[in-house]
């Protein structure tokens, strides 16, 4: 009786959560735009404006998001607390709805009992409407954000369940670093052809699921001395395979070490991921360009390091090593896909508009599911 309660209760405050800022649906707010065929959404975590700068400075560089034509941003916070981590604000971005800090894709009230209701993220989205979808990623591939794209969890720290999710989806692929549940033979039970080289991904072929499970130390030392690739690589190969859908794709790209260096107050090696990260969003943009009927859009889930600019020094310099509440840059790469320069959105705001620009408005996202099944209720 208590999980039908918090259920009824849950589906309720969904149908009300623009009142209480659970959802990013905003009705009629972004009628001004066209619909892409495929979107590719890049999320630089733990990247905040100043991390843009200082990496600029310190690398005497520029990067592929100077150029794109829309400089937005996203308010980062999850519905508990005004500083976000990873899992909820992954939430956010990946299924319109706001969520506790360590949720993976389940509602306020999961904990209580209704984990069997879970909000639908853009991959099972586009899955759903005969579209493909991949999640690339430089962390473990049950870390928080790819998590929240692959899999529904009560807490971002049960590696095990995650695992198991991402390995029972019906993902086109799913590419990070190696996570400890992860088999090869549960991988190819379900479905998927495991693979550990960059030979083996540049190898695939159309039509093949895959599982990458590669060297989280060659991520984290931008090196591909294992035969690990880098993350343009994983953009690139990922594209050319989600690509051959005549229906379209959806692809989600984490660049994760930017935020773990940051966490360590490492500016070096915080800036060396963001311009290899900065290296695949131009594989994107470069696609984008070629192909005509694909957006692009690069933000992070929350900025970590408290980077502040010194005017006397002309330093940048860490004043944290958590996260903080402020916003962060929001990037895309056309101006006819309802977002703005200069505004700034909560960040469940950003995926209800890139559901809509794929094609569904509130009455197909957001929305819940029955875990595990495919009965969907709009929560719009």
């Amino acid at each position: 009786m208590l999980k039908i309660i918090i259920s009824l209760f849950t589906t309720v405050i969904m149908l009300f959560g623009n009142l209480f800022g659970l959802t990013g649906y905003k009705g009629t707010s972004h009628d001004d735009y066209r619909n892409y065929k495929n979107v590719i959404l890049m999320i630089a975590d733990g990247d905040g404006a100043n991390t843009i700068a200082a990496t600029k400075k310190l690398k005497n560089t520029t990067l592929a998001m100077d150029n794109m034509p829309v400089k937005c941003e996203s308010e980062t916070r999850s519905l508990t607390n005004e500083v976000t981590d990873s899992a909820a604000g992954g939430t956010a971005l990946a299924t319109g709805i706001r969520t506790y800090n360590g949720a993976i894709g389940v509602y306020l009230f999961a904990p209580l009992g209704n984990f069997y209701n879970v909000p639908k993220n853009l991959c099972e989205l586009a899955i759903e409407n005969g579209k493909s979808a991949g999640v690339v990623t430089t962390d473990k591939t049950s870390g928080a954000t790819p998590a929240t794209f692959s899999a529904h969890s009560v807490e971002r720290g049960y590696e095990k369940d995650i695992s198991k999710d991402q390995m029972r989806s019906k993902l086109d692929l799913i590419w990070g670093a190696e996570s400890e549940s992860v088999t090869a033979e549960y991988c190819e039970k379900q479905g998927f052809k495991y693979i550990t080289t960059q030979d083996e991904m540049e190898t695939l072929e159309a039509g093949t699921r895959s599982f990458g499970q590669f060297s989280f130390s060659d991520f984290a030392n931008v090196d591909n001395s294992k035969g690990t690739p880098y993350i343009a690589d994983m953009t690139e190969k990922a594209i050319e395979l989600l690509s051959t859908d005549e229906d379209g794709f959806f692809l989600m790209v984490e660049g994760a070490q930017v935020d773990k260096f940051s966490h360590s107050n490492n500016m070096e090696g915080a800036a060396n991921q963001l311009v290899e990260f900065s290296k695949a969003v131009q594989a994107a943009l470069d696609f984008a360009k070629e192909d005509g009927d694909t957006l692009v859009v690069v933000t992070a889930d929350h900025e970590t390091g408290g980077i502040t600019y010194n005017a006397e020094t002309d330093e940048y310099y860490y004043t944290k090593t958590g996260h903080t509440g402020v916003n962060v840059p929001c990037y895309v790469s056309a101006e006819d896909a309802g977002f703005v320069s200069g505004e700034a959105y909560k960040n469940c705001e950003i995926s209800v508009q890139i559901a809509k620009v794929m094609g569904f408005d509130g009455w197909n996202f957001p929305a819940m599911r029955l875990k595990n099944d495919f009965w969907f209720i709009n929560i719009g």
